[in-house]
C-alpha cells in the first residue's frame, strides 16, 4: 500500500515534529524507510513481533532483539489491517509521548495521499466519459446513465459543448497556473462536466440550462488567455454534433470568444485548406492597396451608399467613383455590382480571419 517514497516522506514528517529518528518498519519486519539512512534495508525483530501482535513493544536496552535498538515500536492499521509499525529510537520513557503523535501523522499523511489518489480517479472518469461523448464513441449504456445521474445530467435534455484553448507563449513556466485557474473557472459550473485534452485544450459539457446562467462566467476563460468556441445546442446524447460546432467556431474567426449560432460567413472559411484561401485572396484582393482595402470595407458597411461613405471617409463623391472604377479594372470585380460585390466582401471576410503578420 505504502511506496517507498512515502514511507520516507512519513519517517521524514514524524522525526521534523520529534526530533528522534524514525524508522517506517514493513510487517515482515524489514526497515524500508528510516531517518537513519543506515538501518534501511535490516531486519527488526521487535517490528516484526510487533506488527504480528498489533501490539505496541518497547526496547529498553540496545541488541536486545535483532535489528533493534531502544525505543517504542507502535503498529499502525489503516482500513482495518496492519501495514507497518512506526519505531522511535530512544529512551521508551522520552518518545513514547510521541508515539500517538506520529499515528496521527501518517494517518493524516495517508489520507491526503488517498484523496489525491480519489481525486485524478475521478478526473480521468470525468475525461474518458467527455471525450467518449463528444468524439461518438461507444460507451456501455447503464454505466453512461448512472454517471450522468450523479452530474445531474439527463441523456436526453439540451446541452452543449464549449472547447476551451489555452493561449500561452511560455508554456514551460505557465502551464499548471493556467491549467489551475481554468479548472477553478470550470469546476463551478454546475451540472457539467469537463475533461483536460492535451496539450492545450479544455473540453466542457453542460446542461442548456447551466450554460445560459453561467455564460458570463465562461467568457471569463478569455481572460486566462484563451479562446473560446460554443458549440450549438443538441440532446447530451447527440453532444459530438455541438462539439463539431464549438470547434468550427473556435476556428471560424481571431475572436477570442464565438457562439456557432451567433456566426454567419466564417462558418464557410473555418475548414478551409491554406492553398483555396491563398488562391482565392490572390485573385480578387491581391492587387489593391491597403487604402483601397479600408475604403471597400467601409463601402460595405454603409450598404454600397455612396453619400454614406463619402462623408465617413471625408473625400467627394467623384473621387470614390473614381477609386470604385479602379479597383473594378484591377481586379474585375465592380464593388457597385451586387454580386461582385458579394464576392469582396467574402474575401474581406476571409483576409480578416488571417494572422496580423499575414494581411
Amino acid at each position: 500500500m505504502i511506496s517507498k517514497n512515502t514511507a520516507q516522506q512519513i519517517v521524514d514528517t514524524v522525526k521534523d515534529v520529534c526530533g528522534y529518528d524514525i524508522n517506517y518498519i514493513s510487517t515482515d519486519g524489514i526497515i524500508t524507510a528510516s531517518t537513519d539512512e543506515k538501518r534501511i534495508g535490516d531486519y527488526h525483530e521487535i517490528g516484526w513481533k510487533a506488527a504480528q501482535s498489533g501490539q505496541t513493544l518497547e526496547v529498553y536496552d540496545n541488541d536486545s532483539f535483532e535489528g533493534a535498538q531502544k525505543g517504542v515500536n507502535i503498529p499502525f492499521a489503516y482500513h482495518g489491517r496492519t501495514i507497518a509499525v512506526i519505531g522511535i529510537t530512544g529512551e521508551p520513557d522520552e518518545v513514547r509521548r510521541y508515539a500517538r503523535l506520529a499515528l496521527r501523522i501518517m494517518r493524516m499523511l495517508l489520507r491526503e495521499r488517498d484523496l489525491d489518489a480519489s481525486r485524478e480517479l475521478k478526473r480521468a472518469e470525468f475525461s474518458y466519459v467527455a471525450k467518449a461523448m463528444v468524439h461518438d464513441e461507444k460507451i456501455n449504456h447503464e454505466y453512461l446513465q448512472a454517471f450522468l445521474k450523479q452530474k445531474g445530467l439527463d441523456y436526453h435534455e439540451p446541452c452543449r459543448a464549449v472547447l476551451i484553448h489555452l493561449r500561452i507563449a511560455d508554456r514551460a513556466r505557465n502551464i499548471t497556473a493556467l491549467e489551475n485557474r481554468s479548472e477553478t473557472i470550470l469546476s463551478a459550473i454546475p451540472r457539467s462536466l469537463y475533461a483536460y485534452d492535451y496539450p492545450d485544450k479544455y473540453i466542457l459539457i453542460c446542461s442548456e440550462e447551466s450554460f445560459l446562467q453561467n455564460r458570463e462566467r465562461i467568457r471569463l476563460l478569455t481572460e486566462l488567455p484563451a479562446a473560446v468556441g460554443v458549440g450549438s445546442t443538441h440532446s447530451l446524447g447527440r453532444i459530438h454534433r455541438s462539439y463539431e460546432d464549438a470547434r468550427l467556431a473556435l476556428n471560424a474567426s481571431k475572436a477570442a470568444y464565438n457562439e456557432f449560432d451567433s456566426l454567419g460567413m466564417e462558418l464557410l472559411f473555418s475548414d478551409m485548406p491554406a492553398y483555396v484561401r491563398d488562391r482565392f485572396l490572390n485573385r480578387t484582393l491581391a492587387e489593391l492597396e491597403k487604402a483601397d482595402l479600408t475604403m471597400l470595407s467601409v463601402y460595405f458597411e454603409n450598404n454600397l451608399s455612396l453619400k454614406q461613405t463619402s462623408e465617413e471617409l471625408f473625400i467627394h463623391k467623384n473621387t470614390l467613383q473614381y477609386r470604385l472604377e479602379r479597383i473594378r479594372r484591377e481586379t474585375g470585380l465592380d464593388p457597385r455590382n451586387v454580386n461582385d460585390a458579394a464576392v469582396l466582401i467574402a474575401a474581406l471576410k476571409l483576409r480578416s480571419t488571417l494572422p496580423q503578420n499575414e494581411q
